[in-house]
C-alpha cells in the first residue's frame, strides 16, 4: 500500500507541473512580427518580461520614419524608429552615437552595415544591395524594463535581436533581396 502511495504522489506532482507550465505559456503570446518585419520568438522572447497582455504600436508618416513599440501590461519594453536614407546617414560613428550609454560599442553584425550596441540600446545603419531602393535604412532601438541586463555581456540578447529583425526588415523595404 505504501508504495502506491508514493507512487500516486509522484504521479500528482509530475500533472500539477504541467499544468503549472502550460498555464504560464498561454499568458503572454509572442508576436511573429514587429514594426511589420518578421521576428523568431527564440529572438524577441528573451526582451520580453512575464505578462498577461502584450501591445504593438506602429505609425508612420509619408516618407518619414517610422516608430514601433511592444508595452508588456501597460509599460513600454521595445521602442523603434526606422528611417530610410538614400544617402549615408549622419555624420557621427557607432562609437559616437554609443558613447553616453554604459557598456556601448560598436558590434559586429550579420548584415552589411554598422551598429553600436549597449545593454538598453541600439543604433544600426544596414546598408542596402539594391540600386532602386534606398541606400540605407537606419534603426535606433531602445530597451526597457526587468530584462535589461547592464553586464558588459547585457548587449548579447539585444544583438540577437536585431540580427533576426534588421535583414527582414531591410527586406520590407526593398533595400535587400
Amino acid at each position: 500500500m505504501k508504495k502506491n502511495r508514493s507512487g500516486l504522489a509522484v504521479l500528482v506532482c509530475a500533472v500539477m507541473m504541467l499544468a503549472a507550465s502550460g498555464c504560464r505559456d498561454q499568458g503572454l503570446a509572442v508576436p511573429e512580427r514587429f514594426c511589420h518585419a518578421p521576428v523568431k520568438k527564440s529572438s524577441l522572447s528573451p526582451l520580453l518580461p512575464d505578462g498577461e497582455s502584450l501591445k504593438l504600436t506602429y505609425s508612420a508618416s509619408g516618407g518619414g520614419p517610422a516608430y514601433c513599440d511592444v508595452q508588456v501590461d501597460g509599460h513600454l519594453i521595445l521602442s523603434a524608429m526606422v528611417a530610410r536614407w538614400d544617402r549615408k546617414p549622419g555624420p557621427a560613428t557607432g562609437e559616437e552615437v554609443g558613447s553616453p550609454h554604459e557598456h556601448a560599442a560598436k558590434r559586429e553584425v550579420s548584415f552589411p552595415g554598422y551598429a553600436s550596441f549597449g545593454s538598453s540600446i541600439a543604433i544600426v545603419r544596414a546598408k542596402c544591395d539594391s540600386a532602386s531602393a534606398s541606400r540605407y535604412v537606419s534603426v535606433v532601438l531602445d530597451f526597457y524594463g526587468e530584462r535589461v541586463d547592464e553586464s558588459p555581456t547585457g548587449y548579447k540578447k539585444l544583438l540577437h535581436f536585431v540580427n533576426d529583425f534588421v535583414p527582414g526588415l531591410t527586406k520590407n523595404f526593398r533595400c535587400t533581396k
